[in-house]
């Protein structure tokens, strides 16, 4: 008798219920577990309270909604763990300095915690672009979306030739690190290189930036590979002016950037006398030197959803009437919304008088 006989139609379909996570819908979800990576760094392991199934490409986030303060926050995170282990979606946060929904999150959401979450989103991911000899560059908790793919590839043991290189602070801020030596370890198709800004007395591997150098040293074949980068805004310029300087073909970069600051932006717009006009609310705003299109929303009270705040997630995407704009994003946008009229509330400045779809 075959083995799958026994298998009913009624025993699929609670399962097929179970995956409509993946249709961007939201979900309360319990906190599990909690696990210390770094002195900085945790990873927080939720479970669906509905019992429902993640199911999402490798390289997506989600959004985090919170209530901290009697204020809705709302923030991006990229899923570390797997998309061949949907029982679980793990979230790893890095505590930042004066940061409100990563402190929050650190000291706030433990085991037995519920918070509600949105997803999957983004198109940085594994399904939209394959590749047959994938480069992971990475840098500090860029790290999360690319584990994800490296970790869904050596589920499904993947034979194919994987170079993963990380860049981090100090040995002591290496994310993954005995994960990433273990995988290396166990799977003779992946190399991964570690590199540390600062070494220390213990540290034998690399240090300093990666530069064009290093990276073909790493991977000779370098040229004929597709890579997949992720890291601070900062990393992520190092990374291009890298691959820019040795001639690698843009259509083989793909790119999540984790936002930064920009220290031309608060110089936008100083000189223009620009407003905004929100046409289905009926309201006109006059913007002060560098106010950004979501600055002007909330001092009308008008809402415009929105999470990383930098021009990376796309949440706070918005169509534009009519007028100009001066927007920084970091990927938010395809060129099709952009071709649309669409931009980002958070990162764009109006020049002149910009009406809005608001």
């Amino acid at each position: 008798m075959n083995a799958y006989a026994s298998i009913q139609a009624s025993d699929v379909v609670p399962t097929m219920r179970q995956r409509r996570w993946a249709q961007k819908t939201r979900d309360i979800v319990l906190c599990r577990r909690v696990i210390d990576e770094t002195h900085d760094v945790k990873t927080f392991v939720l479970t669906s309270a509905a019992g429902r199934m993640f199911c999402f490409s490798a390289g997506q986030y989600v959004l985090v909604h919170l209530r901290i303060n009697g204020a809705t926050i709302t923030r991006a995170y990229s899923v570390s763990s797997p998309p061949t282990r949907p029982l679980d979606l793990q979230i790893t946060v890095k505590r930042t300095q004066g940061g409100l929904t990563s402190n929050w999150i650190h000291d706030h959401l433990t085991p037995g915690s519920e918070i509600e979450i949105e997803g999957p989103l983004g198109s940085f991911n594994l399904d939209k672009l394959p590749s047959e000899k994938p480069v992971f560059l990475s840098g500090g908790s860029g790290v999360t979306p690319t584990m994800s793919m490296l970790r869904a590839l050596t589920d499904r043991a993947d034979d194919r030739e994987i170079r993963f290189i990380h860049s981090a602070k100090t040995p002591g801020d290496i994310i993954f690190r005995a994960e990433l030596e273990a995988l290396a370890a166990r799977f003779p198709n992946i190399q991964v290189t570690l590199v540390c800004g600062q070494g220390g007395p213990a540290w034998t591997g690399a240090t300093g930036r990666i530069d064009g150098r290093m990276l073909l040293s790493l991977v000779p074949d370098l040229q004929k590979r597709t890579v997949f980068a992720c890291g601070p805004e900062g990393y992520m310029k190092t990374a291009r002016a890298c691959l820019d300087a040795i001639g690698f073909p843009p259509a083989q970069y793909h790119e999540e950037s984790f936002g930064g600051s920009n220290g031309s932006r608060s110089e936008l717009g100083l000189a223009i006398s620009s407003s905004v006009r929100f046409v289905r609310s009926g309201v006109e705003h006059r913007c002060a030197p560098g106010e950004t299109l979501l600055d002007a929303a909330r001092n009308c009270g008008i809402y415009i959803p929105t999470a990383c705040q930098q021009g990376v997630c796309g949440t706070c995407r918005i169509a534009k009437l009519s007028g100009e704009v001066t927007m920084d994003d970091l990927g938010g946008l395809n060129a099709k919304e952009k071709s649309a009229g669409y931009v980002l509330a958070c990162c764009s400045r109006p020049r002149g008088t910009v009406l809005l779809d608001a």
